[in-house]
C-alpha cells in the first residue's frame, strides 16, 4: 500500500511539474476549437476579409467552409465548419457526427 502511495505522488509531481504551454488552456480542452481567430477543423488562423474587419467563411490552408444549414447537437447553433478533418462546432467546439 505505502509502495502504490509513493508511486502515486511520483507521478502527481511529474505532472505538476510539466509546463503547459500557453496556447493551451488547463480548463478547457476545446478551447482552440473556440476561437474566433483560429480554424475549428485545423486551428490554423483564419484571415479577415478585403476590409480587414471580420473574418472569412472558409479557411485558406484545409479548405473547411462554415456550413450554415448545419446546427450543432451540443449547443443548437449554426457555427458548424466541415472540412476535410471533420465537423466542429466553432461555438462550442463540439465534435460533430
Amino acid at each position: 500500500m505505502a509502495l502504490e502511495s509513493a508511486m502515486n505522488k511520483g507521478k502527481l509531481a511529474d505532472l505538476e511539474n510539466e509546463e503547459i504551454p500557453k496556447h493551451i488552456s488547463k480548463t478547457d480542452k476545446l478551447a482552440l476549437h473556440k476561437d474566433p481567430k483560429l480554424c475549428p477543423v485545423c486551428t490554423a488562423k483564419i484571415e479577415k476579409i478585403g476590409k480587414g474587419t471580420r473574418r472569412k467563411n472558409q479557411c485558406a490552408s484545409c479548405n473547411a467552409v462554415l456550413a450554415k444549414e448545419l446546427k450543432c447537437t451540443r449547443c443548437g447553433t449554426n457555427r458548424v465548419w466541415r472540412g476535410a478533418k471533420g465537423k466542429y462546432c466553432h461555438g462550442c467546439g463540439h465534435a460533430q457526427t
